[in-house]
């Protein structure tokens, strides 16, 4: 038998202790995972021990769903699409974003991130690129150039989409054409819930586009059990729930940008009557011509008002954006999303780095809320339909030295009605009885607005003592037009009454009509047909504020009840008969099918509402409307269900998810997984992810 030494025996446990710190620590770097369960509907449960490999695994996930899309995005927001791709509308593209300095803000609001915040920054960016390594089979060719993605591509996207895509939303040359893109969000309290439970709705209507789409996700760390939705191309959840709180988006009309007039000479501007210099500094770009490129120089040029976007004859005009020195908006989301109370989520709203958007959250404890977020620059006087006109250089308050505080803001924290809603409506309206006086703040705050999609909102909410969670379900989805609950009967008994035989079976449709913008409803047609043509006048005998949630119009006027004859005429002209379904005319295309049915009409008070582009054969196609939809209840156990509309993929997904349009049409919502058991029982697949 061997016999060893003490001193031999204590090497040996060194050597041994040695190893396995080494294969310990080999180990643990390699154990370091984020497990993805993508559910029927394509929705990846994102785990992890770690947030930063959270990030990575969200990474992954964001680029197997939507990799080309999101490259164009990046390649847009980094000023370099016309470099990669060429073309006139990408150098103007491209210009823009060099003219407000976007790209090189992004390095310097990357460096003034906390260690934190940069780790799980670099993390996802790491997630994107181990993805496309791993697949660049799937990247198509055009795309390569804009490889890697870098760690400031996140928050130049972030600018462009957000600060210029929905806090100068106006500036849009198609926002005419969207002017009735919206939200609903509710919260309701125990005071106006049947269980006693608090409960939420989110539903955002922004354009469906790329740059606008929302991705689903579900993220779990531990810190984190968080739910909900983000733009493409953004670790950062806008709106969701976890097990405590919830939280819900409007857009709001927050003095969020202005545009300055100001006067030119020499390469100086007139600053508060005296000639200053401009700060101009030169950024470089490239445009793509075939197999060559062109190199051309765009001039950055900033004022004390903001960057200059154009020139001409003297004058130029400044834009100034809320949020540009605030660079902390990732951070501040994050902290929303981590939040278990109402105080909890102020604290972290309070920080306001987001330009713009009203806040509807709900907690488990029982509260609600409701919150005029925006970063609103202090002015000697004037209204908001005053700051929203170009602005003359020499009105006092055109230069903005200082902002609005939080505890300024309007607020609704557990109103005596028991709930808080919003539909992009003024924040005097956001619950009733109404809990804010207008007199109490600024004009320049906001206006009085409240449509009759808004009206629609607070009658549901109104039509019971107490609401219960099938309730909210049934609501989220009415496309009830609450213009005919108004109207309709009137104009039938008109239409009865007359010896026009178009009036007579006119009256006959619309009395078998449901009042809604469902799929096969018939009579929504004619109906528009009507609205569009009495919209541009007065429509009742004495003006009739929408608010008065207690009262109704006086009347219709002679002139409306006559244009239902021109508006039978026109829709048997346009599709054949005056009981048309609403599905043979408003349309939806996702990707190459289009689909019959849609949203309702936020002109005629629809509740869940789109809107559309005229197509052939006068055709309407949807453009943008309700996005995301979800109803969540906050008891023992978290209860949701939810739809997002267009689906969770615009690359081929590796399986078959269930079709969610479908669901839409139908005004339902789907259900959603949230706790482990569940995930596991509707995992349609499974990636174990090793970060390195």
């Amino acid at each position: 038998m061997v016999q060893f030494t003490n001193r031999q025996v204590l090497k040996w446990m060194y050597w041994v202790l040695i190893i396995s710190i080494v294969i310990s620590s080999h180990c643990k770097v390699k154990a370091q995972k984020a497990t993805i369960r993508w559910d029927q509907w394509g929705i990846p449960h994102i785990e992890a021990k770690w947030t930063k490999d959270l990030y990575y695994g969200l990474g992954w996930a964001q680029m197997k769903a939507h990799g080309n899309v999101i490259l164009k995005l990046y390649a847009k927001a980094r000023g370099k699409s016309a470099e990669y791709w060429g073309g006139q509308e990408n150098v103007q593209s491209d210009v823009k974003i060099w003219r407000l300095n976007i790209p090189a803000r992004s390095k310097t609001w990357y460096d003034l991130q906390t260690t934190e915040m940069k780790e799980y920054i670099n993390a996802f960016v790491s997630g994107m690129n181990a993805y496309t390594r791993k697949y660049s089979h799937l990247i198509h060719p055009e795309n390569e150039a804009v490889l890697p993605i870098l760690n400031t591509d996140l928050l130049s996207h972030l600018q462009l989409s957000y600060h210029v895509g929905v806090g100068a939303f106006a500036l849009n040359q198609q926002s005419t054409s969207w002017e009735n893109a919206g939200s609903n969000a509710w919260a309701i309290g125990p005071r106006k819930s049947a269980s006693g439970n608090t409960m939420l709705l989110i539903q955002p209507h922004p354009p469906w586009m790329e740059n606008h789409r929302f991705f689903e996700a579900h993220l779990t760390d531990d810190k984190t059990n968080l739910y909900g939705i983000m733009q493409l191309g953004s670790p950062s959840m806008a709106m969701g729930f976890n097990e405590n709180l919830g939280w819900g988006m409007t857009f709001n009309q927050a003095d969020s940008f202005d545009l300055i007039e100001l006067e030119l000479q020499n390469g100086k501007y007139k600053l508060e009557g005296n000639w200053t210099g401009l700060e101009i500094s030169p950024a470089s770009i490239k445009i793509k011509e075939g197999n060559s490129f062109l190199d051309s120089t765009v001039q950055i040029k900033k004022s004390a008002y903001g960057y200059l976007v154009s020139e001409k004859n003297g004058r130029a005009l400044a834009l100034r954006l809320s949020g540009l020195d605030r660079p902390f908006m990732m951070q501040q989301l994050m902290e929303m999303g981590r939040a278990t109370n109402v105080a909890g989520f102020e604290k972290a709203l309070s920080k306001l780095q987001l330009p713009l958007q009203n806040i509807i959250l709900a907690d488990k404890k029982g509260s609600i809320g409701y919150v005029y977020n925006g970063i609103i620059p202090q002015r000697p006087s004037g209204n908001l339909g005053q700051w929203s006109q170009i602005i003359p250089s020499s009105r006092p308050g055109a230069l903005v030295h200082s902002y609005h505080s939080y505890g300024e803001l309007p607020k609704i924290i557990d109103p005596q009605s028991g709930f808080v809603a919003n539909s992009n409506n003024s924040p005097w309206t956001s619950t009733y009885p109404p809990a804010l006086e207008e007199k109490d703040y600024p004009p320049y705050f906001a206006f009085s607005n409240f449509d009759l999609r808004a009206r629609k909102s607070l009658k549901m909410l109104l039509s019971k003592d107490r609401l219960t969670f099938d309730d909210l379900l049934e609501f989220q989805g009415s496309t009830k037009s609450e213009l005919a609950e108004i109207v309709l009967g009137e104009l039938i008994a008109f239409a009865e009454q007359s010896k026009d035989q178009d009036l007579k079976s006119a009256a006959k449709v619309l009395s078998q009509w449901d009042k809604k913008l469902d799929p096969k409803s018939k009579g929504a047609i004619l109906f528009i047909e009507w609205y569009l043509l009495v919209s541009g006048d007065s429509m009742f005998t004495k003006e009739f504020p929408w608010a008065n949630l207690e009262g109704f119009p006086d009347g219709l006027t002679t002139s409306a009840k006559k244009k239902l004859a021109q508006a039978a005429k026109q829709t048997k002209e346009k599709y054949g008969s005056l009981d048309v379904t609403f599905d043979s005319v408003f349309k939806t295309q996702l990707k190459d099918k289009v689909l019959g049915g849609a949203l309702g009409l936020n002109e005629v008070g629809c509740f869940s509402a789109g809107f559309y582009r005229p197509g052939p054969e006068h055709k309407k196609f949807l453009v943008g409307g309700t996005a995301f939809s979800s109803v969540i209840e906050f008891g023992s156990r978290l209860r949701a269900k939810g739809l997002l509309s267009y689906g969770n993929f615009t690359e081929d997904p590796p399986f078959e998810p269930t079709d969610q349009f479908e669901i839409l049409l139908k005004r339902r919502l789907r259900d959603v997984y949230f706790y482990p058991k569940e995930i596991r029982e509707n995992t349609k697949l499974k990636e174990l992810l090793i970060t390195e």
